[in-house]
């Protein structure tokens, strides 16, 4: 597998998590405060679990609640900058 392959890939998987972001942010607006009631609100709980793990590492010092704010910029940006690095690769 070349590099460009590996970039798009990695690019792939953080542009799937930046949407189960934005999924549950949408779904939080909309059913209101989030409970433990709510099904679907869990699964994107289950399926950031990883994600959010590695954020309380390493943005402890961040309240709790601006963590996802925080986590899911972070996120973009490293997005961003796979794409402009799988742009330069694909021009060499």
């Amino acid at each position: 597998m070349s590099l460009i392959n590996g970039v798009v890939a990695l690019r792939g998987l953080l542009e799937l998590v930046l949407w189960l972001f934005v999924g549950r942010g949408v779904l939080v607006l909309l059913a209101g405060s989030p409970g433990d009631r709510n099904g679907v609100l869990r699964m994107f709980d289950f399926l950031l679990r990883p994600v959010r793990a590695v954020a309380d590492r390493l943005l402890a010092r961040i309240p709790l609640c601006r963590r996802d704010l925080v986590s899911f910029l972070l996120l973009l940006i490293l997005w961003f900058g796979l794409g402009v690095s799988k742009f330069f690769l694909a021009a060499s």
